[in-house]
């Protein structure tokens, strides 16, 4: 099958919408949520409540190191 390169107008989009005022700007996106796993097995199963509990004893003690770091400088 013969592919014809077809031109594109999105270039002429994009300049149309621009001279009518458009602008465009960076979007934010929403975090993903914490308690969704990220491992290829696990993937969109919610962690179990002893998990989340673990995560969470996991995360007061990084933030404690961390604490503990600043003020030691």
């Amino acid at each position: 099958m013969k592919q014809i390169i077809k031109p594109t107008t999105d270039e002429d989009l994009i300049k149309e919408f621009l001279e009518k005022g458009g602008k465009v700007s960076v979007g934010k996106t929403k975090p993903m949520p914490s308690d969704l796993g990220i491992s290829n097995n696990s993937w969109g199963n919610k962690m179990t409540k002893e998990e989340k509990e673990v995560a969470k004893a996991a995360e007061k003690v990084r933030a404690a190191e961390k604490a503990a770091r600043k003020s030691n400088r």
